[in-house]
């Protein structure tokens, strides 16, 4: 059974959404939100346009909560979860051939932003990575992730 997503998940999704739209809003002004399907979990595409294709700066965010509440009330409720919590960040991989002659789809101005903004939130980050010539989307977050990073110390303000 899928875990569901929390109030927490939103409140993270939107706080950094608000963060990345100040950022990156040069570069990546189109903003899609929208829900995993299963288990309500936040997610937001970012784009350069409004029909984001294969080879277009995009990324794609999600937050999920980590595991099942640990804890239960005296009505054996599950209690409630605060955290931690997960943001995973999909996007395109670059050109990878012999001969690397194409411009990288994302550059240092879209990706600094985005990460730093995520590190500040006090969850574990997870970054996947699509094969060059498929478009990042939420079905891209699945398998290892390319990257982990987790803070080293608990973030007071992430767990209320």
């Amino acid at each position: 059974m899928p875990v569901m997503t929390t109030y927490r998940a939103q409140n993270i999704m939107r706080e950094l959404l608000d963060r990345l739209k100040k950022t990156v809003a040069a570069t990546l002004p189109v903003v899609t939100e929208s829900q995993n399907a299963t288990d309500a979990s936040p997610v937001v595409t970012l784009s350069a346009d409004a029909t984001p294709t294969t080879g277009e700066k995009i990324v794609v965010i999600k937050v999920i909560p980590t595991g099942a509440p640990a804890a239960y009330d005296v009505f054996n409720n599950a209690g409630n979860k605060y955290g931690p919590h997960i943001i995973q960040i999909c996007t395109e991989k670059n050109f990878e051939g012999t001969t690397d002659n194409v411009l990288d789809i994302l550059g240092p101005t879209e990706l600094l932003p985005i990460i730093a903004e995520a590190a500040t939130m006090g969850c574990t980050i997870e970054w996947y990575r699509t094969n060059n010539g498929t478009a990042p989307t939420e079905a891209g977050i699945t398998g290892t992730p390319a990257a982990k990073w987790s803070p080293l110390l608990y973030n007071p303000l992430s767990g209320s």
